[in-house]
């Protein structure tokens, strides 16, 4: 899978990455947390006659950065995010599922730039586990259910998902500490949902475009 093969890569990168500062002088290696939030594009990707639409959802929640070199860094998040999508090809009328997870992605990030500067590109990849807090499906299969909720339609699924993540930042200083971002991400879930006895699974993926405000501290 290319997402691995890229989250090997920059990982290796990152680790590997060594101080670049002049002999005596010593690299300032810094911690960061703070908020983001955004959009997130969300489909899934099925292995059987129905056809995915994707739909716009959101996602909040706050990270911690923690300093592996002088270009390396790992993030660690904790996201409210709505994955789902909406089908046709199901009994003559289509359906719009939306789920709502509490993700836990762990990322390593590669600051392209060799000295820390007020823009700073970075590059992203890693993985995340996610926990799902709520469920809704609304028409199709659901309409002739008693609920709207998952349980009568979806009674194979699973509440927790892994996968993997990909994709790229911009961090801007802005006076003393503080900073903006902005980052651009795709996240695929490994697990086979199997929701449907007579489907051949699901795996719920996700385009996010999400900015953001932290707060440097020198260690």
């Amino acid at each position: 899978m290319r997402a691995t093969r890229w989250l090997m890569g920059l990982g290796v990168a990152t680790l590997l990455s060594t101080p670049a500062t002049a002999a005596g002088q010593t690299a300032v290696r810094q911690t960061a947390f703070g908020i983001k939030g955004g959009v997130t594009y969300a489909d899934a990707a099925f292995y059987d006659q129905f056809t995915s639409v994707a739909r716009a959802r959101t996602l909040v929640g706050a990270f911690v950065t923690l300093p592996l070199s002088d270009r390396g860094t790992i993030q660690i998040e904790a996201l409210h995010i709505e994955k789902g999508f909406a089908t046709t090809g199901l009994h003559e009328e289509g359906s719009t599922t939306t789920m709502s997870y509490l993700d836990f992605p762990i990322l390593l990030r590669f600051r392209l730039t060799p000295q820390p500067s007020r823009v700073s590109p970075i590059l992203m990849a890693g993985g995340y586990w996610g926990h799902e807090v709520a469920c809704r499906s609304i028409g199709g299969v659901a309409s002739f259910e008693e609920s709207e909720s998952c349980e009568g339609r979806f009674e194979l699924r699973g509440v927790a998902d892994v996968g993997l993540t990909v994709g790229g930042a911009v961090e801007v200083a802005v006076t003393g500490g503080w900073f903006v971002l902005v980052d651009a991400r795709y996240h695929v879930g490994l697990r086979n949902l199997h929701w449907d006895p007579a489907s051949d699974g699901s795996n719920a993926r996700n385009w996010s475009a999400l900015g953001g405000v932290g707060l440097r501290i020198d260690r």
